[in-house]
């Protein structure tokens, strides 16, 4: 797929396969919106330590993927949807520490 010329909203954008993606988007010329995971003491995950040049390019969208109204808000104006957001934790489970 083509992506010149397309505004690419990426959810997860927030976490390391997500920020390394839209760090690469944004490196190709792409316009990026990236949708993290909404925190109060503001911090984007891992796209607080992108480069300053990927930071100033990056629209960022700071809301809940689990909110329908958040979700349509922040592809609004967005031609491709790179669907990266997930849950990251893992219940305790103790067949996996059964040597």
């Amino acid at each position: 797929m083509n992506l010149d010329g397309k505004r690419i909203l990426v959810t997860g954008a927030d976490g390391f396969i997500g920020s390394h993606l839209t760090e690469r988007l944004i490196a190709r010329g792409c316009d990026v919106r990236a949708f993290v995971q909404h925190k109060s003491f503001g911090s984007r995950g891992w796209l607080d330590e992108a480069p300053a040049a990927v930071r100033k390019d990056l629209d960022v969208f700071a809301g809940d993927i689990r909110d329908p109204h958040g979700v349509r808000t922040a592809m609004a104006d967005c031609d491709v949807v790179l669907y990266l957001a997930a849950l990251i934790a893992i219940p305790y489970s103790p067949d996996l520490f059964v040597l």
